[in-house]
């Protein structure tokens, strides 16, 4: 029996109803599944799904079949597009931005994006953009600035005995970021997750410790 997979997010429900109907005239089988991701931490001591997402899932072998009905779709409706439309007041790179990150915008605008390179003399071959992805995945694998503030406040915090400095010890250590080619890399600089796994430590052991100060010393 087929499994179905991951083919495309969406911001909402709504936003994925024309593809689904899509879907629906060519009698493809396909599930529907809402990704809340992940909670993500910060500083301000707050929890967000600020991520989730409406998913559409396929069986794997009409993965190509549906790509090639989206851009049939997607010309035909390009060919009604109004010569206002805002894509024609981008420039080269935003337009090329589009190409490098697909998933981020419709079908239609991809296909545009391409064709208004294309009539500008830009190379828009598979090559040159296998290129500008690989470059741009190179780029966020990067680990963010040194988390320096976070640092001090969980230590400062693991001192005190305190609960959060764990979550932002594990936070330093184990945090990840998703990259535009679906892969997950560690997020923090192998320096500040050693602080994670210290802060950790440190906020188990203090925390510890004003537990049996309070429970059992007191008595």
């Amino acid at each position: 029996m087929l499994e179905f997979h991951k083919y495309q997010s969406f911001p909402s429900a709504e936003a994925a109803e024309p593809f689904l109907e899509l879907l629906r005239q060519h009698n493809v089988p396909f599930e529907t599944a809402v990704d809340t991701g992940e909670p993500v931490f910060n500083p301000a001591f707050t929890f967000n799904n600020t991520y989730a997402t409406f998913v559409v899932k396929l069986h794997g072998p009409d993965f190509e079949w549906v790509r090639r009905l989206e851009e049939d779709a997607s010309r035909e409706l390009i060919a009604t597009i109004s010569p206002d439309h805002y894509l024609f007041k981008f420039t080269d790179a935003e337009l090329f931005d589009i190409l490098v990150n697909p998933h981020e915008w419709s079908n239609p605008d991809v296909i545009l994006a391409g064709q208004l390179l294309r009539q500008r003399g830009r190379d828009v071959s598979v090559d040159a953009i296998r290129l500008m992805r690989e470059h741009r995945v190179a780029e966020q694998k990067q680990p963010e600035p040194s988390a320096t503030g976070l640092v001090r406040w969980g230590y400062g915090l693991a001192l005190l005995g305190g609960v959060l400095s764990i979550i932002i010890g594990w936070n330093l250590y184990a945090d990840k970021k998703l990259l535009s080619d679906g892969r997950e890399v560690l997020a923090h600089t192998p320096q500040d997750r050693v602080h994670g796994l210290r802060i950790m430590a440190l906020g188990t052991v203090c925390f510890l410790f004003w537990v049996w100060v309070r429970f059992v010393r007191g008595n």
